[in-house]
């Protein structure tokens, strides 16, 4: 089976750095895409945008309503309407709910799920007026079904834009707007090694001891896996799949965070 998505054009929020949002790049661009880098450094937007054989970098906060509207007139003039976008900017935040800050919670929800819902909106009202049967691709979380101790706040972000994406799909469908999400487990990226390291004193253990404990298949999840399973559903192979989010995580959430069911 051989995914083409030639001719069609593609935004990544937040896809300038060594996350995921690199994997979805690299997917994208591999089976033909042309690419919108986006992100909030303009050093680091055309960098990235070096990468892949067709793409274009744009720096917008995405959680600003004017500046999403300044990013869709830009890409518009310069590659024309687009076929998805795919909303991988957010921030983490690991910290208890009764210890976070107004200014964290509104940092939080205003590009974890305001951002998202300003994208898809722009977005779907294009599709509608160009009369473009689209896709919106959002990335969740696996904590979204499942959190832990001091990511309530960042689960409950999550949380809301896996209804978000459900709600969207019900509402969208009558216009051929398919919109789906991934919920990516632990994935070995440099942000996320980078992250882990912030607070273990042991990462790299850290990482093993999920990986072979917590995890049903005992293998690395790469930024490229979560990629992969984003093109699959900007494909017409999921023509069919809508207001769904695909969980890649290797069988995390499959084990309720324990090991006790492993023989």
């Amino acid at each position: 089976m051989k995914i083409d998505l030639t001719n069609k054009n593609f935004l990544v929020t937040g896809s300038a750095g060594f996350g995921v949002g690199s994997g979805i790049c690299k997917a994208i661009d591999l089976a033909g895409g042309t690419l919108v880098i986006n992100d909030l450094s303009k050093e680091k937007v055309e960098e990235a945008a070096k990468k892949y054989k067709n793409a274009i970098g744009i720096v917008a906060d995405i959680s600003k309503s004017e500046e999403v509207e300044r990013l869709f007139n830009e890409i518009k003039k310069k590659l024309g309407p687009l076929h998805g976008v795919i909303n991988n900017a957010g921030i983490g935040h690991r910290k208890p709910a009764h210890e976070t800050t107004m200014e964290e919670f509104e940092t939080l929800f205003n590009t974890n799920f305001k951002g998202v819902w300003l994208i898809s909106k722009a977005f779907a009202l294009d599709c509608i007026a160009h009369k473009i049967k689209g896709n919106i691709i959002t990335v969740s979380s696996v904590h979204a079904f499942n959190s832990t101790n001091k990511y309530s706040l960042y689960a409950s972000a999550k949380g809301a834009l896996n209804n978000l994406t459900r709600g969207l799909s019900i509402e969208l469908g009558q216009y051929g707007i398919r919109c789906n999400g991934i919920a990516p487990g632990y994935v070995d990226s440099a942000y996320n090694v980078k992250a882990v390291r912030e607070w273990s004193e042991d990462p790299d253990k850290w990482v093993k001891d999920q990986i072979e404990d917590y995890q049903s298949i005992p293998e690395v999840i790469t930024s490229l896996d979560c990629g992969n399973a984003v093109v699959f559903l900007l494909s017409e192979y999921s023509k069919s799949i809508t207001g769904q989010i695909i969980k890649v995580d290797s069988g995390f959430t499959n084990l309720l965070y324990s090991n006790s069911f492993l023989p």
